[in-house]
C-alpha cells in the first residue's frame, strides 16, 4: 500500500554531504565515521552537524547496501562503481545490442532505521498516523528505471526478517524527495537484543537490496532503539 500526501523529511547522504560544505572531504569522512558512540555519551542538544551526519549515514541505524540486478540480468552490471558525492555514479555506459536485457547499474543506497529514537532525536521527523506502532525503515536514492523514471511504489516489496522467526512484509510505503520509507508492524514482529540481527530486503522489478542490522549495537540510553 502506497501512502501519499504526508510530510516526511530525511536528508539523503548526498544532501548531508552537500550541507556539510566543501571542507567535508573523504579523509574527514573516514575519521568521522570511525568516531565513538557519541549518542550514548552526549545529550542530543549537544550533537554537532557532523555527528548527526554520521548517525544518519553510517551508524548502527544507517547501513550502506548495494543495489543488485535480479538474476539473469547482465552480470557485467555487478561490477562495483565509485560513488560520486556530487550526486552521480561513475560506471559502465555500454550501449545495448538488439535483444539484450537492459543493464541495471550497481550503486549504493543508505538504509536507515528511521523510527529509532536517536534518529528521531537528531532529525525530529514526523510520520503518517498510519505508521504508528510500526518500525519505519527508509531507503535513500534508489536508482531510476531504464526510462529515467522514479521507481513505482507499487512495484516495491519490502521484508523484515529475524532468524528463527516469521518474517513480516511492509504494510505501507511513502515517497518523499529521494527517500522511500516502509512500515513494518511491531506487533507482528516484536524485536529484542537477543534476536541478534534483523535483515531488511527490498525487491523491485529489476533489482534488490539487502541490509543486515546488528541489534546488539542498536542500543540507545540502555535500551534497544528500533
Amino acid at each position: 500500500m502506497a501512502i501519499h500526501g504526508e510530510q516526511y523529511a530525511l536528508m539523503t547522504r548526498r544532501q548531508w554531504v552537500a550541507a556539510a560544505g566543501a571542507g567535508f572531504g573523504l579523509a574527514a569522512a573516514r575519521e568521522l565515521f570511525g568516531a565513538s558512540d557519541f549518542w550514548n555519551k552526549k545529550d542530543p542538544s549537544a550533537w554537532t552537524e557532523d555527528e548527526i551526519l554520521q548517525l544518519a549515514t553510517r551508524s548502527p541505524w544507517a547501513k550502506t547496501g548495494q543495489v543488485l540486478p535480479k538474476p539473469n540480468r547482465d552480470k557485467g552490471s555487478l561490477q562495483r562503481q565509485t560513488p560520486d558525492l556530487g550526486g552521480g555514479v561513475y560506471g559502465r555506459s555500454d550501449s545495448k545490442k538488439p535483444g539484450e536485457v537492459p543493464i541495471v547499474p550497481v550503486t549504493e543506497v543508505t538504509v536507515i532505521w528511521a523510527s529509532a529514537k536517536p534518529l528521531q532525536d537528531a532529525l525530529h521527523n514526523s510520520f503518517p498516523a498510519d505508521f504508528a506502532n510500526h518500525y519505519i525503515i527508509g531507503v535513500n536514492d534508489l536508482p531510476a528505471d531504464q526510462g529515467g523514471r522514479k521507481v513505482d511504489l507499487e512495484n516495491l516489496a519490502a521484508n523484515l526478517k529475524i532468524r528463527g522467526k516469521d518474517s513480516v512484509d511492509a504494510v505501507g510505503n511513502l515517497r518523499t524527495r529521494d527517500t522511500i520509507i516502509f512500515a513494518f508492524s511491531k506487533e507482528l514482529l516484536p524485536l529484542a537484543v537477543a534476536d541478534k540481527e534483523a535483515m531488511f530486503t527490498l525487491d523491485a522489478n529489476e533489482f534488490s537490496v539487502k541490509v543486515r542490522f546488528d541489534l546488539k549495537e542498536m542500543i540507545y540510553r540502555g535500551k534497544l532503539a528500533v
